[in-house]
């Protein structure tokens, strides 16, 4: 393998890694191992790549990570359940969320789920014949399965580059570059944004700007990455 394959094939690693980390992060209750991944040198250097040209993001994420890691270490226990509580105010309620995480709320006047936007999702999803684990009972745009579904694109993308096939690599580039610009980032900035007004600033709602960074530099990270095939 060359150089350039080299560099393109560490770059598809870290996607899928990032992805599939966020995605767990928005759509599983937080536990000790979950931390423990969000928390480890891995995901730090995977963040680094990401983020080179982006030294603050990194900071502000690097920052939150040294206190959440002293906070765990004096007191697991507490420490977790802020965790599992802000997630599930912010995330699973009962009442009202101050950012809900579905695409269509953030495209109708309504703020409603099960909208168009939510069909096409479904739409995308089927080409691949990607079906979501909570399906029907879980809109197609929650932002966690709209991450997963960017995760499995990435793995596949990945597999289809260690058998170097180049024109099934284009397309899976070209349709998760049309995710992110034609769904995930057409709210994940209001989300971010939104999410920021809650009651509660322990972790998820820094998690979101930094998502929203992500996903912006994936999204020209793809243009690099096409742009060399």
């Amino acid at each position: 393998m060359n150089e350039q394959n080299e560099g393109i094939a560490i770059l598809l690693a870290n996607r899928c890694f990032l992805y599939k980390l966020l995605q767990r992060i928005f759509g599983d209750e937080p536990n000790a191992e979950l931390m423990e991944i969000a928390l480890s040198q891995h995901t730090q250097e995977a963040l680094q790549l990401l983020l080179n040209e982006d030294e603050q993001q990194f900071d502000t994420y690097f920052e939150l990570l040294t206190q959440l890691r002293q906070a765990l270490e004096d007191d697991a226990e507490i420490t977790l359940d802020k965790l599992k509580d802000e997630y599930t105010y912010l995330l699973i309620g009962p009442n009202k969320l101050p950012a809900p995480p579905w695409e269509s709320v953030y495209l109708t006047k309504e703020r409603t789920i099960f909208q168009e936007s939510t069909l096409n999702v479904r739409r995308i999803y089927l080409g691949y014949n990607f079906l979501p684990a909570n399906y029907p009972h879980e809109a197609d745009d929650h932002l966690a399965l709209e991450l997963d579904f960017m995760a499995h694109l990435a793995e596949l993308t990945q597999g289809c580059f260690e058998e170097e096939k180049t024109e099934e690599i284009k397309k899976l580039l070209l349709d998760q570059k049309a995710f992110l610009d034609e769904h995930l980032l057409v709210w994940i900035g209001d989300f971010a944004k939104q999410i920021q007004q809650g009651k509660t600033q322990y972790f998820y709602p820094q998690i979101a700007e930094l998502m929203e960074q992500v996903l912006i530099i994936d999204a020209a990270v793809l243009d690099e990455i096409l742009s060399l095939m």
